[in-house]
C-alpha cells in the first residue's frame, strides 16, 4: 500500500472509531448510514438535544463548571480607529489563553463581538495584522486579518491564541503531534479548543460593552472548524462564519490530507458534517469556500449545503444559512464574505 494510501486508511479508521465502530457493516461492504443522520418528520427540537450530547461526548468537552476566568485586560494601543487590548483568561486548570480585544471606536457600546480565530498559522498576530516577514505578509493578503476586518465592519473583535498554535505551542511540537498526543488522551484536540471558545465567551461576559446577544466566531481552515463545532454546541453563538472547512466527510476529510488536530474518534458513525450544521439552526451559519481549495472538492462544499439548507428549512428558517465562493483556494474571501455577514446579522440592530 502506498503512503498515501496508508494515510487514508489510517484516517477513514480513526473517523470510523469509538463506541460505534462495531456496528456491522452493509451487506454491499459500505459503512452503515450514520446513527442520527437528520430525516424529514423526525422531532427536531429531540434530534437536535441528541446529537448535541453526543457531539459534545465525542469531543470530550466536560459539562460547565463553576471554575475562576482569572481574566486580564492591559491597554496595548489606540489607532485612532481602534484600541487593543492584551487579555488573558483561564480556560481549565494549566491552561490560560492569551488574547486581544479590539473596539472600534466608531459607534458606541455594547459592540457585537466577533471571536477570531487563525488555522495552522504562526500564530494570533495575524489577525490583528501584524506580519513578521514577507512568507506571514502574504497570510494576511490572503484575507487572514480577521480581527481587523471586523473593527472595520463595527464589530468588537476578541482574538484568541489556540492550543499549539503561536505561544501555545510547545517547543518543538507539531500541531500533527499534538493532535496525536490529545487523542492517546482521550481528549481530542478539536474539543479542547471548542473548550477555548466556551471560556472566551464567558471572558467576553465579564465586559459590560460587548453585546453577547450579537455574538459571532469566525476562522479559517482549522479556525473554521473550530468555530463550526463551537457553534454547533454552544447556543450562545449566534452567527458561525465557517470558512474553507465545511464539506462532507467523504469529499475532505476522507479524501484529502489533513492535519490530524481535525478528526474526531467514530463521528462518522454518528452523523456527517451537514447533519451537524443542523447543530446551529435557527441561529445563522455562514459558509465561506474556494473553488480550487485543494482540501475540499467543491462539489462536496455544494452538496454539503444544499443538504444543511434542507435541515435548515426542517428548522423553519432556510435564509439562515449561507454559501459563498471565491474562485481562488485555501483561504477567506472578505468581499464576499462580509456583506452576507451584515445581512444575516447587522452591526447594529435595525432601527425602530
Amino acid at each position: 500500500m502506498s503512503s498515501r494510501g496508508s494515510r487514508r486508511h489510517f484516517l477513514r479508521t480513526l473517523a470510523w472509531s469509538g463506541a460505534l465502530a462495531a456496528l456491522p457493516r452493509a451487506a454491499s461492504g459500505r459503512e452503515p448510514p450514520p446513527t442520527l443522520r437528520f430525516e424529514a418528520g423526525r422531532d427536531f427540537a429531540r434530534w437536535q438535544t441528541e446529537l448535541r450530547a453526543r457531539l459534545l461526548a465525542i469531543l470530550a468537552v466536560a459539562p460547565p463548571v463553576a471554575s475562576p476566568l482569572e481574566p486580564a485586560v492591559d491597554r496595548e494601543a489606540d489607532s485612532g480607529e481602534f484600541t487593543l487590548d492584551r487579555i488573558g483568561f483561564l480556560a481549565e486548570p494549566g491552561e490560560r489563553v492569551s488574547g486581544y480585544l479590539l473596539r472600534p471606536r466608531r459607534g458606541r457600546g455594547p459592540f457585537p463581538v466577533m471571536i477570531c480565530l487563525q488555522g495552522h498559522s504562526p500564530g494570533m498576530h495575524l489577525s490583528i495584522g501584524r506580519a513578521r516577514n514577507e512568507a506571514e505578509q502574504k497570510l494576511i493578503a490572503g484575507g487572514r486579518d480577521l480581527a481587523l476586518q471586523s473593527v472595520a465592519h463595527g464589530w468588537a473583535a476578541l482574538v484568541i491564541e489556540q492550543r499549539a498554535f503561536g505561544v501555545r505551542a510547545a517547543p518543538g511540537v507539531r500541531c500533527n503531534d499534538a493532535a496525536l498526543h490529545a487523542l492517546h488522551r482521550g481528549r481530542p484536540l478539536t474539543g479542547q479548543r471548542v473548550l477555548d471558545v466556551t471560556r472566551a465567551i464567558d471572558f467576553a461576559a465579564t465586559q459590560p460593552d460587548l453585546d453577547l446577544t450579537r455574538l459571532g466566531c469566525i476562522g479559517n481552515s482549522t479556525g473554521g472548524t473550530v468555530s463550526f463545532y463551537a457553534a454547533c454546541v454552544d447556543p450562545r453563538i449566534s452567527l458561525a462564519v465557517v470558512s474553507c472547512s465545511f464539506c462532507t466527510f467523504e469529499d475532505s476529510w476522507l479524501e484529502l490530507p489533513h492535519c490530524a488536530c481535525g478528526y474526531l474518534p467514530g463521528i462518522m458513525t454518528v452523523a456527517d458534517m451537514p447533519d451537524l450544521a443542523g447543530l446551529i439552526a435557527p441561529r445563522r451559519l455562514l459558509i465561506v469556500a474556494g473553488r480550487h481549495d485543494p482540501l475540499a472538492h467543491f462539489a462536496g462544499v455544494e452538496k454539503g449545503y444544499h443538504r444543511t439548507r434542507e435541515i435548515f428549512a426542517a428548522a423553519g428558517c432556510p435564509e439562515h444559512v449561507r454559501l459563498v465562493a471565491g474562485g481562488g483556494g485555501h483561504q477567506f474571501y472578505p468581499d464576499l464574505a462580509w456583506p452576507v455577514v451584515a445581512d444575516l446579522m447587522p452591526a447594529r440592530p435595525a432601527a425602530p
